[in-house]
């Protein structure tokens, strides 16, 4: 669990994926270019939480890239059936929920010359198949419900993730509109790197 410090960028260490996929005996790094920066790309989506006009929380979606998921179908296949069983997606979830709420969930939040808003993770990661791909989500809650406008970014500073926002970052039909620029932000020992930043306004805000 976030220990309400989130707001605040974390830095990380890039190796909560490589330690949940050898972990389930993928083994990422014995894959050719394994040197290259960064081992996987994440695309994202949010889903504002709204109360009242202010926005309360979010919800969080990562879509694995077809490598990863590739491998983490196979490595988390303990039974050998050939398909993600719910109890398998679950132990998957969980491990690398373990690693990666150390990590601040790669999440901090701003708003412009306000102070920037707190939050706690309400919802830890799940996981879920769709086609050949993984999907995980979490959820935060906001310490305040915020109003006017949000920027959302979900950046690791090793740059062994890379996330990217979907196009639309928000689900059709959402209250909510966001669009994503890209932000430089710099890594640890790969330099600076455009990251997409997601800034959010809703009705009422």
């Amino acid at each position: 669990m976030n220990d309400g410090s989130g707001s605040k960028l974390l830095s990380t260490s890039g190796r909560w994926l490589s330690g949940a996929l050898l972990a389930l005996g993928i083994g990422l790094l014995a894959l050719p270019g394994a040197q290259a920066h960064p081992h996987a790309r994440f695309s994202y989506q949010l889903d504002p939480i709204l109360r009242d006009g202010a926005v309360v929380g979010l919800a969080v979606r990562w879509m694995l890239d077809p490598l990863t998921s590739l491998l983490a179908l196979r490595g988390i296949d303990a039974n050998r059936n050939g398909v993600a069983d719910p109890e398998e997606l679950a132990a998957f979830a969980r491990l690398n929920d373990q690693l990666v709420s150390a990590q601040g969930y790669f999440l901090s939040l701003g708003a412009g010359a306000d102070a920037a808003p707190g939050f706690r993770v309400s919802r830890g990661l799940s996981a879920e198949q769709s086609a050949q791909r993984i999907q995980l989500s979490f959820e935060v809650t906001l310490e305040q419900p915020h109003r006017g406008p949000l920027t959302v970014r979900l950046f690791d500073a090793s740059w062994y993730v890379a996330l990217s926002a979907d196009d639309p970052p928000l689900p059709a039909g959402h209250a909510c509109q966001g669009s994503a620029a890209l932000e430089t932000l710099e890594t640890q020992g790969w330099g600076a790197q455009p990251v997409p930043v997601v800034r959010l306004t809703c009705p009422g805000t």
